[in-house]
């Protein structure tokens, strides 16, 4: 039994800006899964030897071993092309530097394919949950940051240097709005993601009435609860932030030409209007010929881009970076 579970089993590390999940993955159902905190500004050398421990630990609970895993799967929110990190932005700033198909091989013995995290969930939404069946496919993540990958034609995009599809959140939806930390002004996601909240709702009116002010921590499943309870300010930023997330939806459709927007991320683990409200956008407001882009909520919640890297991996493992 042991023997036949190593045949199918792969190692899939999903590097988020909060936690990282780290899962055996066993045709296309999660085995085991350990969590880790991310500390992502501290960089990914100090949490590596780490996250070695919890992929051992998750083999045997898995019964399996690093030695019988076909590879590992590796997502971080970074850009990636053909193996290497070429871009960070506040999360695993020393990424760059690493040559982390070498370390695999060098420490677990194993094969590496390495993504993007939007690329990965993307990939786990395509071929397990709500993307079976489609050809043109858009995610949205929604969460910490917002991240964005496409499908077109039955191919993952990539690009020359790895970045198509999967910038979608640092488009312009404001051009007199605040420079994002990718160094744009008036991104998605310095108008509305979780890191930017925050400092949105302290600089907006009404805030030191509003119940958001003694919320311990402010992200938007606060928001969509007091909005729901008829706070001012919390419906305010909730309605602002779906039209934020549209006005991209609709931008991702004119690039990209997708017939499906799948929305993740952990916003849509509350996520209320969202879905109704975009669908209602994107048929107003997108120039679609043919049709209607349906827009829908993920199907895989935590374990998508764990089920993506399994994907990868049977693809080619230390390819699937290249966009091949």
């Amino acid at each position: 039994m042991i023997e036949s579970l190593q045949q199918v089993s792969t190692i899939a590390i999903d590097f988020g800006g909060t936690r990282i999940k780290i899962g055996v993955v066993q045709r296309g159902r999660v085995a085991a899964l350990h969590v880790l905190d991310a500390e992502s500004r501290g960089g990914l050398t100090a949490r590596l030897p780490v996250i070695v421990d919890a992929v051992r630990a998750a083999c045997a609970e898995a019964g399996t071993t690093t030695e019988g895993c076909a590879g590992i799967g590796m997502a971080l929110p970074c850009i990636v092309k053909a193996g290497r990190i070429l871009s960070a932005i506040d999360k695993y700033p020393d990424a760059t530097a690493m040559d982390l198909p070498a370390w695999a091989r060098q420490t677990l013995g194993l094969p590496l394919a390495l993504e993007n995290d939007a690329n990965a969930a993307l990939a786990g939404e395509w071929q397990y949950g709500a993307g079976r069946g489609s050809q043109s496919v858009v995610l949205m993540t929604l969460g910490t940051g917002v991240g964005t990958s496409a499908v077109i034609d039955g191919l993952p995009l990539r690009g020359q240097h790895g970045q198509a599809g999967c910038l979608g959140g640092h488009v312009t939806v404001n051009i007199d709005g605040a420079r994002c930390v990718c160094g744009n002004i008036g991104c998605v996601e310095s108008e509305a993601s979780t890191w930017a909240l925050a400092k949105l709702a302290r600089a907006s009116a009404g805030f030191a009435a509003s119940a958001l002010a003694r919320e311990e921590v402010l992200d938007y499943r606060a928001v969509f609860s007091h909005a729901a309870a008829g706070d001012a300010l919390a419906t305010k930023l909730r309605d602002r932030a779906i039209r934020v997330w549209s006005a991209a939806a609709v931008t991702l459709v004119h690039a990209y030409d997708p017939e499906l927007i799948i929305l993740g991320g952990g916003i849509m683990k509350s996520p209320g209007p969202i879905v109704a409200r975009m669908q209602q956008y994107v048929n107003e407001h997108a120039w679609v010929g043919w049709g209607k882009v349906k827009v829908a909520p993920g199907e895989l919640d935590d374990s998508a881009a764990l089920l993506g890297l399994e994907y990868l991996v049977e693809r080619g493992v230390e390819r699937a970076g290249a966009g091949a």
